[in-house]
């Protein structure tokens, strides 16, 4: 027997003798003989038990120690035991941005009272204008010649900053007319009324009169624009009007839709004259002298003028005396304005006369040829180039 089977039948005994010999009295001899019988018995089913473990023990080791390694997989981790669990350390909170937020962009809504309360520095009018650039206050009504009014306005978001601006037409009137010109408003930081840009001016020839604005979705910029303004006669029933798209870049404003001109108006002529001077002939035997003076009258538009007025002004006492006044409408005029009536004369058209004049006065002077478009109520005809309608000549 092992010293392992040894330590485990004696454990055996001593924890019998333990329990058992308290109660154990002595016996006759059957008695001794029973106990010792259940002993014997005893001692056999323990010692069983015995090999049992002995071969058990050794047996299990043997296979702990022989066991094949697990196959591979995912890494097991150890879940600690509450003394050892670890806790992570909180983040701290992050660091404030030292980046400052874009500010807004100014709200450049501008109302009426607002505008005519304030100095606005204006960019530059037409040229030739009593009309000054700078700062400039804004007048509800006419009082003086080189007044501003506020003509018309609109709102929107003209340079993409996300905030609304304030479009304003302006007029400078002198009299019944004047330059104009449209601006874009906004404000500053400190909300001061600044000006973004000018968005366009009236010109000469044209442009010559802008009539109202407008702010589309998109940021442009529409102006309505008329190529004669009223005044002197013309109504602006006569003018042709068209609009013009205009958007915001870096460097101003810039036209990006509409015509960008006018064509030849209907109602607009441009009629010159020259004339040669008239020498008199001796006097004949009424005391009246006779002379010739030749006129050329020329159209320098493209639009025709259907009935020309030509008119000579001399000194009183000269009539009408042949020569080409037959081609006259209503022939050779009487006594009175020398007049010639006649067309039409067609864009770029020449027509030259020699009038045949009578004189009972015989003192030397100078005289005018004037010419003029006529036209209708209904269908008027103007020339608004004056300089070039009469010319002088001298008579003797």
């Amino acid at each position: 027997m092992t010293e392992l089977d040894d330590i485990l039948v004696s454990g055996e005994f001593a924890a019998f003798r333990e329990a058992y010999a308290p109660a154990v009295h002595p016996a006759g001899t059957t008695a001794v003989r029973d106990t010792v019988r259940r002993r014997r018995r005893r001692t056999a089913v323990v010692a069983a038990a015995a090999v049992v473990l002995a071969v058990a023990i050794p047996v299990g080791a043997n296979a702990a120690l022989h066991r094949p390694d697990p196959p591979p997989g995912p890494a097991q981790t150890a879940t600690p035991t509450p003394s050892e669990t670890t806790t992570s350390p909180t983040p701290p909170p992050p660091a404030p941005s030292t980046a400052s937020p874009t500010p807004a962009a100014p709200n450049g809504r501008i109302s009426r009272s607002q505008l005519l309360a304030a100095r606005i520095d204006l960019p530059a009018w037409r040229p030739g204008q009593v009309c000054k650039a700078g700062p400039t206050r804004i007048a509800d009504t006419y009082r003086q010649e080189g007044d501003v009014l506020l003509e018309d306005l609109a709102y929107g978001d003209v340079d993409g900053d996300g905030a609304v601006e304030t479009v304003a037409l302006l007029r400078c009137l002198i009299f019944q007319s004047g330059p104009s010109q449209v601006v874009v408003l906004d404000r500053d930081a400190a909300g001061r009324i600044v000006v973004l840009g000018q968005v366009t001016r009236s010109e000469a020839p044209g442009p010559q009169w802008l009539l109202a604005v407008q702010v589309t979705s998109r940021g442009t910029v529409r102006v309505e624009m008329a190529d004669i303004g009223p005044g002197g006669g013309w109504s602006l029933d006569w003018s042709q009007r068209q609009w013009r798209g205009y958007r915001w870049t870096d460097k101003g404003f810039t036209q990006v839709d509409g015509p960008s001109s006018f064509g030849p108006n209907k109602h607009l002529v441009d009629l010159t004259v020259t004339a040669g001077d008239v020498a008199w002939g001796a006097k004949e035997a009424d005391g009246t002298r006779t002379g010739t003076i030749t006129v050329t009258v020329r159209n320098l538009s493209q639009v025709p003028a259907d009935l020309v007025e030509l008119h000579l002004r001399m000194q009183v006492g000269t009539t009408a005396d042949g020569g080409d006044w037959s081609a006259c409408q209503g022939g050779p005029p009487p006594k009175g304005p020398i007049i010639c009536r006649f067309g039409p004369l067609g864009p770029g058209a020449t027509r030259t006369f020699r009038f045949g004049l009578r004189n009972s006065n015989t003192a030397s002077g100078t005289g005018i040829a004037e010419v003029t478009p006529i036209g209708t109520e209904a269908d008027p005809l103007m020339d608004p180039v004056q300089e070039n309608d009469e010319e002088r000549y001298t008579y003797r």
